[in-house]
């Protein structure tokens, strides 16, 4: 079964109608909007209570922005220029870094296609 959304508007005016209507109870608030359990209701009037009119105000989704910008501005040390004297080091090095990331391209690839 799946989960169905109430839009804010709707979960607003299903509050509003229980408390224009001091003698109804959750049951009876949802049977009039042909909501399945009462247990909804009674949690957004919780809502509604606790948060006011933010009570269902749209949720941001996703990472935030402030923490993407913190992994991105970690870097590591730089590399000091007395390791990469000798120009043959620094392709020695690239050659290495190179067979590392075909090494990690393919361990990826294999692991999709395991899990497929």
């Amino acid at each position: 079964m799946t989960k169905k959304r109430y839009s804010r508007e709707f979960k607003e005016e299903v509050v509003q109608y229980y408390h224009d209507h001091e003698g109804l109870g959750y049951l009876s608030v949802a049977r009039a909007f042909d909501i399945p359990s009462d247990e909804t209701v009674r949690i957004w009037i919780k809502k509604k209570e606790k948060d006011g009119d933010n009570a269902f105000a749209p949720k941001s989704r996703g990472k935030r922005t402030h923490e993407v910008k913190k992994r991105i501005k970690k870097k590591s040390a730089p590399i000091s220029t007395e390791e990469w004297e000798d120009p043959r080091d620094i392709v020695e090095r690239m050659a290495f870094l190179e067979a590392e990331n075909a090494y990690l391209k393919k361990l990826l690839m294999l692991r999709k296609e395991g899990r497929s």
